[in-house]
């Protein structure tokens, strides 16, 4: 259950050293599900890891 820390974009920035405007980038276009609360994004980290060794593959709701 570790992996399940939610992660601010800031946050998962930082873990990962990938650019923060790439991050929001890729929220926006919907590339990893994400957990909204109001107008605020948190990132699963280990859903990010999950995108990051799939190569950037496209996220699809009917696949999960």
């Amino acid at each position: 259950m570790e992996n399940l820390h939610p992660m601010t974009i800031k946050q998962t920035a930082e873990a990962f050293n990938f650019p923060e405007f790439a991050i929001r980038t890729l929220v926006k276009q919907g590339r990893f599900p994400v957990v909204k609360v109001g107008t605020r994004v948190y990132i699963i980290r280990s859903t990010f890891e999950d995108y990051l060794k799939s190569g950037g593959e496209r996220y699809d709701a009917k696949r999960s």
